[in-house]
């Protein structure tokens, strides 16, 4: 498989604060890898690297095997595409003068897919960037990573302000360039967006990577939570169970936890309550997997 994107034991330091340390991964044309973590957990800080925005301090990055320097960086542009919750646009120009802008600076005639990304995201573009909402300009910065079809998409946070109706919308759409063999590299607060659309999970914590997993592997982890309610007081959840509350109504006991085991050890559980009422099983919130493993994971570090 192509190599799109290689960081090799990539540092930053910022004074006496070591923001990335020791950074490896290596990202393949046409993956969808999402790059979670907490805030400063070194997320931006890792794609500025990237895009040559700062430099490191030691290590090295690669873009199709070429070395990134700031110096340099401008000639990976054309064959990238990028867009931040945060992002800086020109406040004074509208929002169409600055695709139009994007539009002349890339290579090839995108205008047809302009038309077609200002149809799905309906942004305004008629008044001056300073004036809009922050969904709004974000719109404007989606369009503008995706409306030149790059190779690889690098987005921190694409979704920040966009209501839910324009987050299905990204979503579609990273599937769709993904479908035409584009490699996008996103990192998220939603896990539940990364779940979606990505085939790697790269998770970060205090400027290091201590995972990366497949989807698969981070969902299959991720448990069942389990509601019951009896009339004993003395219940107690099976082996291995987390996340465990216990609260009383009145005579009866609820008894609620996340279930990591098999469906099989859960029947044998429920096969010997006392004086069970009501059972519940959902499944579990997306953001209590990253919780967990978030927490798991720096228990080990």
């Amino acid at each position: 498989m192509t190599v799109v994107l290689r960081l090799t034991r990539v540092s930053k330091d910022f004074g006496s604060l070591r923001a990335l340390d020791n950074v490896s991964f290596v990202v393949h044309g046409g993956e969808v890898v999402g790059f979670v973590g907490a805030n400063g957990a070194g997320k931006t800080t890792t794609i500025s690297t990237i895009l040559g925005f700062i430099s490191p301090s030691s290590g090295d990055v690669k873009l199709f095997d070429d070395v990134v320097h700031p110096y340099s960086a401008q000639r990976f542009h054309d064959r990238i595409g990028y867009a931040a919750g945060d992002m800086e646009l020109p406040p004074r120009l509208t929002g169409a003068q600055y695709l139009a802008f994007v539009l002349h600076q890339g290579k090839g005639d995108h205008r047809k897919r302009l038309a077609e990304l200002t149809e799905r995201f309906q942004p305004q573009l008629d008044k001056k960037i300073g004036t809009l909402s922050r969904g709004n300009k974000q719109k404007i910065a989606l369009i503008a990573a995706f409306m030149t079809s790059p190779e690889l998409i690098i987005l921190d946070e694409p979704t920040s302000g966009l209501d839910p109706v324009m987050q299905e919308v990204f979503l579609d759409l990273v599937r769709e360039v993904q479908a035409s063999g584009a490699t996008v590299f996103m990192s998220s607060h939603y896990l539940s967006e990364v779940a979606d659309v990505c085939s790697r999970v790269i998770l970060m914590r205090g400027g290091r990577i201590i995972r990366d997993m497949s989807s698969e592997e981070m969902l299959a982890g991720s448990g069942k939570h389990v509601r019951v309610v009896t009339g004993h007081k003395t219940t107690k959840p099976p082996v291995g169970a987390t996340d465990v509350e216990t609260t009383h109504e009145g005579t009866q006991t609820v008894l609620s936890f996340v279930h990591h085991g098999t469906p099989t050890e859960l029947q044998v559980w429920v096969a010997v309550l006392k004086q069970l009422h009501d059972i519940e099983i959902t499944e579990y919130n997306l953001e209590g997997v990253f919780k967990s493993l978030y927490e798991d994971e720096g228990e080990k570090s």
